[in-house]
């Protein structure tokens, strides 16, 4: 008789494993049903997971991290069973920043890093820049790549966005980039409201993006569920 799991996902390219494991017939090939549940944001999704909405859940990579060490809400501890992909974001800017840059001869070419951070900060030294979570691989590695092309933490506000809310946000004047998962990049650029810069792959080639997570113990406690789980994933 089959079993069925719970998962959570937010919706991103980068959920595909957990769809696709249901959709193509890994998971029944496993004797499991997995029942998708799908989250507005990482928060909404955090929470589901901490209250047992969900059994496992798609997840940013340093969540289970963060909150081993006590950061972020709840007493809650998560475990990464493994991890579901590497890299998956984009860089986007708004079309006013994208011209002054263009004007001061950028040429965009979506592979150097280093001059697009010089360029970025050239034309705007101070940025208000969406993510979508605190502790999050966009945040860290939009920290670390402006840090290296010369900002200081003053200069930048960082501001926590949903990732379907993300193109809006930049439409609206909310922020003057972003780093979000596809597709929310390519729909800023399809519904005119931004230009893409850089895929963070120029940052930081084979990142750690989204984990499998669990509540803590729950593997050691349904080693049945979670293997085949994993084998499905």
């Amino acid at each position: 008789m089959s079993v069925t799991l719970r998962l959570g996902y937010v919706p991103l390219l980068d959920a595909a494993p957990v769809i696709i494991a249901e959709a193509l017939g890994f998971a029944e090939e496993e004797v499991l049903t997995l029942d998708l549940h799908t989250a507005p944001s990482w928060a909404a999704l955090r929470d589901m997971l901490a209250v047992g909405q969900v059994d496992a859940a798609q997840m940013l990579a340093p969540v289970p991290v963060a909150m081993a060490l006590g950061l972020g809400r709840g007493p809650v501890r998560f475990e990464a069973l493994c991890v579901l992909n590497l890299n998956g974001h984009v860089i986007g800017i708004s079309n006013a920043l994208a011209v002054m840059m263009a004007s001061a001869g950028y040429g965009f070419d979506f592979v150097d890093a280093a001059a697009a951070g010089r360029a970025l900060l050239a034309a705007a030294p101070n940025l208000r820049i969406g993510v979508p979570y605190t502790f999050s691989m966009h945040r860290e590695l939009l920290q670390y790549w402006l840090a290296a092309s010369g900002a200081s933490a003053a200069q930048l506000d960082i501001r926590t966005v949903p990732p379907p809310r993300m193109a809006e946000a930049l439409q609206a004047g909310e922020i003057d980039l972003f780093c979000v998962g596809e597709p929310w990049g390519s729909v800023a650029v399809e519904n005119g409201s931004g230009t893409l810069l850089l895929p963070t792959s120029a940052m930081w080639a084979r990142a750690p993006e989204k984990v499998l997570a669990t509540r803590a113990g729950w593997a050691k406690a349904e080693p049945a569920l979670a293997g085949p789980l994993l084998r499905a994933l």
